[in-house]
């Protein structure tokens, strides 16, 4: 897992976007760390660019990002340790990360944030302490594993379909890497 987490974190801080397929799917309209594209939210054309490759989305609407419960209060304006686990409600980017966190600020300074606790998932809370160790944010942005209209991925061949038919750069297949030919 360590391995793994280290080198997705470093695709993320290199500005990829990763599928990010990991044991059991979640249950309920969002991807929370099971079933999930990933990269990093400090990148000005990252929300264009996943909404491009997968999402086709209105150009308005940010991702959401998924932050360690150890660091939510350091980005945004929430108590420490306040627990927003599900991505159903929004909380304000600290004014002064919002110019540095642009994939995930709403034009009104808001972001519909998900907290992670290792307790609940601690896999995916390793990898925002590796994203942390290079980006030096726990943080990452988190939409769910799916093409507009169709639902989130299952399995792994659901996973592998939606990278082969996206421009997802990389799949993390649990601790398998899947890259594109001509990838490093």
């Amino acid at each position: 897992l360590e391995e793994t987490c280290s080198a997705a974190a470093r695709l993320i801080a290199d500005g990829r976007v990763l599928g990010w397929y990991r044991g059991r799917m979640e249950f309920g309209p969002r991807a929370l760390g099971h079933r999930s594209i990933l990269a990093d939210p400090g990148h000005p054309e990252m929300r264009d660019r996943i909404n491009a490759m997968v999402k086709m989305r209105e150009a308005f609407r940010p991702f959401a990002p998924a932050v360690s419960l150890e660091q939510v209060h350091r980005w945004f304006e929430v108590p420490e340790g306040f627990e927003l686990p599900y991505m159903i409600m929004t909380a304000d980017v600290r004014p002064e990360h919002r110019a540095a966190l642009p994939a995930i600020t709403h034009v009104n300074g808001s972001a519909r944030v998900q907290t992670v606790d290792a307790a609940d998932n601690s896999d995916f809370h390793a990898l925002l302490r590796a994203v942390g160790r290079t980006t030096g944010r726990e943080m990452v942005l988190n939409t769910s594993f799916n093409v507009k209209g169709q639902p989130i991925v299952n399995t792994p061949r659901e996973a592998i379909d939606t990278f082969l038919g996206t421009g997802i750069e990389f799949l993390f297949v649990g601790n398998a890497l899947v890259r594109r030919a001509g990838r490093v």
